[in-house]
């Protein structure tokens, strides 16, 4: 599981992780309602991180955690590897404005981290009202040998978040995908079955 989760937590439970925790609607009622998990949540905000602290804490809920910071980074250089069970990304900021789309989240460099960081079997979910947003979340996390899309899976639900209530209510349509982590023997397999053939050029002498 990892010394990061035993010591954030203090047990060895399995951990689920939503970047862009926002308001919390997501965070707050996964925790109550599966208490034999940890759920681990990263706002960018620092003001809606603390508010969301505070309500975590009035709550009673031991098993959630959420941290100011920038999520892309916190994956890529602290999370150990495996060691997630589920991630959530909800309505990530769009960077509507053409000069601010190298901000958006999904990178081919976040995407290797979430594969790096995903148990076996594991799953990430994704929703935008966006549709370049979701998109790009398809070509990242599609081109890595490592995740699969499920197509008959779907994002557990406890109520609209503050994001998704603002997209439904200008009109927007909502997008959602999941993709699952392939057991190591399968993705060893898939990428040895998308290498090109080599051709007598190329072959040894």
């Amino acid at each position: 599981m990892g010394a990061l989760w035993h010591y954030v937590f203090g047990n060895s439970r399995r951990v689920e992780v939503e970047v862009g925790s926002g308001t919390g609607t997501f965070l707050l009622a996964a925790a109550a309602h599966d208490p034999l998990s940890n759920f681990f949540g990263i706002e960018h905000s620092h003001s809606r991180a603390a508010r969301l602290a505070a309500a975590v804490s009035e709550a009673g809920l031991h098993n959630a955690c959420v941290i100011a910071a920038d999520a892309a980074c916190v994956i890529a250089t602290l999370v150990p590897s495996k060691s997630v069970a589920r991630y959530h990304i909800y309505f990530p900021d769009p960077w509507w404005k053409r000069r601010h789309h190298r901000r958006r989240l999904f990178t081919a460099a976040f995407a290797e981290a979430l594969a790096y960081t995903l148990a076996e079997d594991g799953r990430i979910y994704v929703a935008t009202d966006v549709p370049a947003v979701f998109s790009l979340a398809l070509q990242t996390l599609g081109d890595r040998i490592e995740l699969a899309r499920d197509p008959d899976s779907r994002r557990p639900r406890y109520g609209i978040t503050a994001f998704e209530g603002k997209g439904l209510a200008r009109g927007a349509a909502i997008q959602e995908a999941t993709f699952m982590k392939r057991p190591a023997r399968e993705a060893r397999r898939v990428h040895t079955n998308s290498a090109a053939p080599i051709t007598p050029a190329e072959s040894p002498s």
